[in-house]
Formats: structure tokens, C-alpha cells, sequence
């Protein structure tokens, strides 16, 4: 059961290539405002007549040489950002639109037993959201297409509704993508996850495979790490104006990543010829409960992540001067 994508769609302001294969597996689809992440859920869901190229499923086609099968006949699960419910009919006669199945192993499944006779009038953003995913599984779909699906949920809410649609993919086993901005959310729900940047796919692969191999800037942030464009050769590693020594052996051109947790701060230069250092403004901090990030301008721009302890041990504020150091084993080269 494999969902083959291939297909191309353009506007006067926007062009979006994506060719892909999802199996019977849930892919979290990640990027920028504006990627095509939603664009891509619904040229799947036969909703952009203007799309190119070819979509199948199972070995049927959906969309093949300009011919496109409705989106009625296409058995799909879709939750789109508006969750699109009819007014005039209450939360369990949504959720049964559209299948002759008993929705009410959904209605249990999703929380909303006590909920079944009202009406999205009177209903919360998170209960509606809800109501919508229900009614996408309920149909029994053969894909399912999420767009943002806890987006209108309360924070506290999420991590159970997350859950919830977990078990719900894990009980259907057919090929789920799902749009969503949450780098957690992507690492929890995604057994896979596609980058889509500018309309076309950057990376893809594991969670593992993002974190220790990312490939744009936007990818890095993702996983939270800091991506350099360098040089590897005998002498160092040659990034921008500045020249890192690395455990790694590669030579040539090379992506260095270096991660947050291994950036060192200082007051004086630091000692000790493993560690590369230079001298840097605080440009910007944001601070969590137990941590605070720093983002350091100067000749290698870094975000370092430190205590507040070890914040507080440096005495630095946004504006002053500090030592940056990173140990030659934190300097992580791979190929370019």
C-alpha cells in the first residue's frame, strides 16, 4: 500500500515541485510559512485542478496525463486548518458523514461520547478540532492528510489529542501526512519527516537522519542545531572569515554542524589548544524555565544554550563581549 507523489503546481507567485513515496507510515511534513506544505495535502486531495504530473495509489491513479479522478472517489481522510463542520448537524452525525460505519468507536476513541448530541455552535475550537479528526477516520480512509490538526488545541490538550491520533494511524496503517510546525510534534507523530522549503523538498529521512545529518539552515534550526558552509583540508576547516579544527577526518567541501549544549562561554580567552575560540557580542537571549539561548555574533554567528547558572557565572547581558569556545570533537563535519 504505497501513495507515489510526483507532481508539480504553479501560480503567478508560487511553484511547488514535490516527488515522494509515503508506505503505510505517517510522514510529518515541516517548513517555513508559505513552503507548500499545505498546497502539497491538497493537490493529494485532488483540490488544485492546476496540479501536474501523477499521483497513486496502490497502483491506481488519481492523478495521471491531465486526468484527475474527483476527490469524493478518492478515500481520504483529510482535517484541513478550518475544521469545515456542518452547522446543522451535531458531533456524532458529522463524524458519520460520509461512511455507513458506527462512528461510535470513534466518538470514544476521540473523547467525544459526552459531546454527541451538540451542535459546533457549541463547541469549543479544541472540541471542534476534534470533532473533524474523528470524522477523517471514521470514513476508514485509504490515506490520511492532516493539516496543522492541533493547532486549535488548547496546550495542555495537545499531548493527549497527540496520542490520540497516534493510536488512531496505528490501528489504520495506511500512508498519513501530516502538516504540522511543531519541531516536537513532527519527532513524536512522523516516523518520517519531509522538509519543504521554497516549494520543493529539502531533506528527507528520520528524525535521526535530520538531526545528525541536517542539509539547509532552516533544518538546523529545526533540530536545533547551529549548520556552517565550509571547507575541510589538512590546515582546518575554513568557515566564512574564520578556520575551526575538527576530530572529524573528511576533506573537501563539508557541512559542519556544532550543537547548542556545546558551546562554551567566557570572560577571558580560554585555555587549552583543543577548543576552537573567538570573541563575540550577545546579540539576542531567550529564556526558558531551566535554560536560557544565546545567539553570539562575530566571526562564526552561534546560538549557544547554558544555564542560568552557568549564564549568571559569565555576568553577560545582551550587548557585551564574550569568549566563545567549542571542543574539535563538537565541531561534526559529513560531505556536501
Amino acid at each position: 500500500m504505497t501513495l507515489e507523489v510526483d507532481i508539480e503546481f504553479e501560480r503567478s507567485d508560487f511553484a511547488l515541485r514535490v516527488q515522494t513515496a509515503i508506505g503505510p507510515e505517517t510522514v510529518a511534513v515541516v517548513g517555513p510559512n508559505g513552503a507548500g506544505k499545505s498546497t502539497l495535502l491538497r493537490c493529494i486531495a485532488g483540490l488544485e485542478p492546476e496540479a501536474r504530473g501523477q499521483i497513486v495509489f496502490d497502483g491506481r491513479p488519481w492523478l495521471r496525463g491531465g486526468v484527475s479522478v474527483p476527490t469524493e472517489l478518492r478515500s481520504i481522510g483529510m482535517v484541513f486548518q478550518d475544521d469545515l463542520l456542518l452547522a446543522h448537524l451535531d458531533v456524532a452525525s458529522n463524524v458519520a458523514l460520509g461512511t455507513t460505519e458506527n462512528p461510535e468507536i470513534w466518538l470514544k476513541r476521540f473523547d467525544l461520547a459526552d459531546l454527541r448530541d451538540r451542535y459546533p455552535t457549541h463547541l469549543s475550537g479544541g472540541e471542534r478540532q476534534r470533532t473533524a479528526i474523528a470524522r477523517a477516520f471514521a470514513r476508514n480512509p485509504d490515506v490520511v492528510l492532516l493539516d496543522e490538526p492541533l493547532s486549535a488545541v488548547d496546550v495542555e490538550r495537545r499531548p493527549v489529542l497527540r496520542k490520540q491520533i497516534q493510536d488512531a494511524l496505528a490501528v489504520l496503517r495506511v500512508p498519513a501526512l501530516v502538516v504540522t510546525h511543531d519541531p516536537a510534534e513532527s519527532a513524536t507523530i512522523g516516523e518520517r519527516i519531509v522538509v519543504i522549503e521554497q516549494g520543493a523538498v529539502t531533506q528527507d529521512g528520520t528524525v535521526d537522519a535530520l538531526t545528525t545529518r541536517p542539509r539547509t539552515t532552516y533544518v538546523a534550526e529545526l533540530v536545533g542545531l547551529n549548520l556552517y558552509v565550509g571547507t575541510a583540508t589538512e590546515e582546518g576547516v575554513f568557515v566564512r572569515d574564520a578556520v575551526l579544527s575538527s576530530a572529524d577526518s573528511i576533506r573537501g567541501p563539508v557541512y559542519v554542524t556544532i550543537h547548542p549544549r556545546a558551546v562554551s562561554l567566557h570572560t577571558r580567552k580560554p585555555e587549552g589548544s583543543p577548543r576552537n575560540a573567538w570573541m563575540g557580542a550577545i546579540a539576542s537571549s531567550d529564556t526558558s524555565f531551566d535554560l536560557a539561548r544565546l545567539r553570539i555574533a562575530g566571526p562564526i554567528d552561534i546560538t549557544a544554550t547554558v544555564t542560568h547558572a552557568g549564564l549568571a557565572a559569565v555576568g553577560a547581558t545582551v550587548g557585551d563581549q564574550v569568549w566563545v569556545s567549542v571542543k574539535a570533537s563538537e565541531v561534526r563535519l559529513q560531505h556536501r
